[in-house]
């Protein structure tokens, strides 16, 4: 049985405890909004930080990509003994090449990936050409020689370029699409063989890497 004496108590003593409560509930509130902004504050600083490390470490104008040792390639096996006639360089095969590392792309003058991609080999042929030999292996039967050669001309390509006589590379080598090009490193192994356009980045990287893999150490140590 309640008084109204003990009841006036207990409803003072409710509201003095109900103020306790909010009083501690706005403060915790406070406490928790403060954390809360100065959460958001590092985030931002370390998002920000993160871009400025991320942009010092992206190559620059000024000081250049960083430059890393090619990577080797394996052997895919032996090339397959070839003769290619050029109109202004003679008569390329495998024994004139001798310990030389070889490119050969495979194209045809009315193949638009291939036309696409012929003014990378040129620049890539003009920074690495005294490193590997250039080798441009036309399809015969869609076009004509002549026509490959005057198509070449005004293009302005100068590596070495000729027809494949009666498709006999493009049987050897196993040729389904073109481009295709096939790196073969000074050994004469088939290093990589690559369907399709590549651009001239990725030329020059196959260029290193190629070179690099006719470089290995005699694993018989002699």
């Amino acid at each position: 049985m309640i008084h109204y004496a003990d009841a006036g108590v207990e409803a003072s003593r409710n509201t003095v405890s109900g103020a306790m409560a909010s009083s501690l509930l706005a403060g915790n509130w406070r406490r928790l909004l403060l954390a809360v902004f100065a959460a958001i504050a590092i985030i931002g600083a370390a998002c920000g930080t993160s871009d400025d490390s991320a942009s010092d470490l992206e190559p620059t104008a000024d000081s250049g990509p960083t430059v890393s040792p090619p990577a080797t390639l394996t052997p895919m096996g032996e090339a397959s003994a070839f003769e290619i006639t050029t109109p202004n360089h003679g008569v390329f095969n495998l024994e004139r090449l001798d310990g030389q590392p070889v490119l050969l792309n495979f194209w045809y003058p009315s193949c638009p990936p291939c036309r696409a991609e012929l003014p990378d080999l040129q620049a890539a042929y003009e920074a690495h050409g005294d490193k590997i030999q250039f080798l441009g292996v036309q399809l015969p039967g869609l076009d004509t020689a002549e026509e490959a050669e005057e198509f070449l001309q005004d293009l302005g390509i100068t590596y070495p370029s000729g027809p494949d006589q009666k498709s006999r590379m493009v049987r050897d080598f196993k040729i389904v699409g073109f481009p295709t090009t096939i790196f073969i490193d000074n050994d004469h192994n088939v290093v990589k063989k690559h369907a399709g356009i590549l651009s001239e980045g990725s030329i020059n990287s196959l260029i290193r890497s190629t070179v690099a893999s006719g470089n290995r150490p005699d694993a018989s140590g002699s």
